[in-house]
């Protein structure tokens, strides 16, 4: 990024409205103001855990940053815009609901453990879809998901029934753990952390702009064991939609969205990863693309 001409995209406490001028222009998009950080430790709204289990564990992190892609014209290329820093809490290893394979392919994948023998085992550079119909539903509202498909390499090998390892490019499962934590709703099923634990925690510990926007990776159906995921507005969607949002995929971890959504240069501007997404949601600029991204893993 550094031979690039990078912009910014200001995210004004002060705006009101989204403003367009010309292709070259910046957007600038109303933000909430900076809301409360989600406390880090778990409270004991699950009989699972025990409360000093849950008070004790610190989240695990997983975060993207965020830049638009332009569209180029005569004079130029296509530049990047820096939207800002995106966290996700992960579910906690212990955790009756934790998927391990999941969330390690995630993990690696954020981290580029692998990029430097295979360039593609990364996040970085990857999209997410962008279409008029990913931008809002027509009545103003946000969108509800958001999509990326990786480059469809994987960050872990799992071992099959023949001893052999899976390749790289080739889709995992973890049947065992997954019948472990499966949750009927609206007559389908989806996996891995419970929506309504996750609301309860955000409802108790969350500021008053506090969200539910979950992380999620397909279990069944296309991309499923590989490097896709999806950000999923549940709180924010059509409230006939809900959980339906859920169904064959696995909650592995949700938006921290008090937490600091600036990166490089812009780290303390006083963004939040919840203006952050609401931004990236409500932009008709380009492409949504992947610019940076790792983990924070507690020891």
């Amino acid at each position: 990024m550094k031979n690039r001409s990078i912009l910014r995209i200001t995210l004004s406490v002060a705006a009101a409205s989204i403003l367009h001028t010309s292709c070259d222009a910046l957007l600038l998009t109303s933000i909430s103001p900076r809301s409360k950080r989600v406390a880090s430790s778990i409270r004991s709204v699950q009989s699972s855990l025990t409360s000093e289990d849950a008070t004790s564990n610190q989240y695990d992190k997983i975060y993207f940053d965020i830049g638009v892609k332009t569209q180029p014209n005569n004079q130029r290329g296509s530049t990047i815009l820096n939207v800002g820093r995106l966290w996700f809490n992960l579910t906690p290893t212990n955790h009756p609901h934790y998927l391990p394979l999941h969330i390690s392919n995630l993990c690696n994948l954020a981290a580029s453990k692998r990029k430097a023998i295979d360039s593609k085992a990364t996040y970085v550079g990857c999209t997410f879809q962008f279409s008029p119909a990913t931008i809002d539903d027509g009545f103003g509202r946000y969108r509800w998901g958001h999509q990326c498909d990786g480059y469809g390499r994987n960050g872990i090998q799992v071992s099959l029934a023949s001893g052999q390892l899976t390749d790289w490019d080739e889709p995992f499962s973890d049947p065992e753990r997954v019948k472990d934590c499966v949750h009927a709703s609206f007559g389908g099923k989806y996996y891995g952390w419970r929506y309504d634990e996750i609301s309860d925690l955000l409802s108790t510990e969350g500021g008053d702009d506090t969200a539910a926007i979950l992380l999620t990776v397909p279990i069944h159906g296309p991309g499923a064991g590989t490097s896709k995921f999806s950000i999923v507005r549940v709180s924010e969607s059509p409230r006939e939609w809900g959980e339906r949002l859920l169904l064959n995929s696995a909650v592995v971890g949700f938006l921290d969205c008090g937490d600091n959504g600036g990166f490089g240069d812009d780290t303390n501007d006083g963004r939040s990863s919840l203006d952050v997404l609401r931004a990236m949601a409500q932009q008709k600029i380009g492409v949504p693309t992947i610019v940076g991204c790792g983990t924070e893993m507690n020891e």
